[in-house]
């Protein structure tokens, strides 16, 4: 912390408390971020990096345009999200763990699934939420208040403070260390907390940072701000993240939810988490900036090859259902769907295309049959299904 003593974009302010942890009183200083300017001066070298940002995230929202139902690739980002988000907080699960969890009935995900995959599962569910609100509204407080308290939910971090801004002092390092080993400590909590973070939010829509900062650079700046104030006592990171994707789709740059930019993130962790300190000591936000639009840029690129692929799947998986069983509409159905939806049950099929069971028994039935779907795991009751060339799409 003592590097930030000299922060031109910021000031700390003493602090004190008692770590139950170790049982003993501490003294420290907390960094306390100016608020966000109005503009910012960028070299040539880093606009060419947000302007080659900014092209590849129009060519993934025009691929993402060309599918009548969005949903079926947006599923497969927001999925990419959530376990790349969450690997960036210590939580760990892949991809095949979170699909075939999605799959069983809600009463029973709370205790069929393992408290990781959980975990994981509530950032899904709390970015679907947010997708379908900020078409309709501005980010606000609340909303974000909201989506922390589903992230957290049924976690060690759900308590009083969920869904609201915290009231209390929050360190980031390592759990073990103590505060003064932090490798951060983020403002005190109080009024000023909470104006800060309202003035955060008016700066999102506020006219002279709109007109004056590109977008991309823009939601960098914020990110950085959002991460700095840490509003929440956990789930600031994800949150945070979340916010990055919705500044893009509020301001009409992506149509649908298919960015998602936490797998590149969590691939130069140390990276991010340097820039983001390194923004506070000196000011600079070119940096930052570039480092931001680099992570955007290559997502949105390997998004869009992304789209591509599965789309080439799904013509090549509906041809071959067509060509075999050509009066199997709900067959058909079902392998259309796959690139959304890659691993399945008998029951899920019936609740998601109705039909009866046996229906759905056979359709299911003949796309084994065509080696389209294969057994996933060795439940008895209920089996599981899946397309594995899927996963080595989306994995890539």
């Amino acid at each position: 912390m003592s590097s930030l003593q000299e922060s031109p974009i910021g000031s700390v302010v003493p602090i004190a408390g008692y770590d139950a942890r170790f049982g003993e009183s501490y003294e420290a200083e907390a960094f306390v971020p100016a608020d966000l300017p109005g503009r910012v001066d960028l070299p040539g070298s880093v606009w060419m990096v947000v302007s080659e940002a900014n092209a590849e995230l129009g060519r993934l929202d025009a691929a993402a345009s060309l599918i009548p139902n969005p949903q079926l690739v947006t599923r497969i980002a927001t999925r990419r999200e959530a376990i790349g988000t969450s690997a960036l907080e210590g939580t760990y699960a892949e991809l095949t763990e979170l699909f075939a969890a999605e799959v069983l009935p809600f009463d029973e995900q709370e205790t069929e699934v393992a408290p990781n995959v959980r975990e994981v599962m509530n950032y899904a569910r709390a970015a679907d939420a947010a997708y379908g609100w900020i078409g309709e509204r501005p980010v606000t407080l609340g909303m974000l208040a909201s989506l922390q308290a589903e992230i957290v939910r049924g976690t060690e971090s759900d308590g009083p403070e969920a869904g609201s801004i915290r009231e209390s002092q929050v360190f980031i390092g390592a759990k073990h260390r103590r505060v003064s080993e932090a490798r951060f400590i983020p403002p005190p909590p109080g009024d000023q907390l909470r104006a800060m973070c309202e003035r955060w939010v008016d700066w999102l829509s506020a006219t002279e940072p709109v007109e004056q900062i590109q977008l991309i650079a823009r939601v960098a700046m914020a990110h950085y701000q959002f991460e700095t104030l840490h509003p929440f006592t956990d789930g600031n990171g994800r949150v945070g993240r979340l916010v990055a994707i919705l500044q893009v789709m509020r301001e009409g740059a992506l149509r649908s939810p298919v960015l998602s930019v936490s797998p590149w993130l969590k691939d130069h962790a140390d990276e991010y988490r340097d820039h983001l300190l390194a923004v506070s000591t000196t000011g600079d936000w070119a940096p930052w900036i570039a480092f931001f639009a680099q992570a955007v840029g290559a997502e949105a690129k390997s998004g869009h090859e992304r789209i591509m692929r599965l789309l080439e799947l799904r013509q090549e998986l509906g041809e071959r259902v067509r060509a075999a069983f050509p009066r199997a509409r709900l067959a058909v159905e079902i392998a259309d769907d796959l690139i959304a939806y890659p691993i399945l049950s008998v029951s899920e099929a019936q609740r998601r295309y109705g039909r009866s069971n046996q229906a759905n028994r056979d359709a299911v039935g003949s796309l084994v049959e065509l080696g389209i779907l294969e057994p996933y795991g060795d439940a008895r009751y209920d089996r599981l299904y899946w397309n594995r060339r899927v996963f080595q799409i989306i994995d890539s």
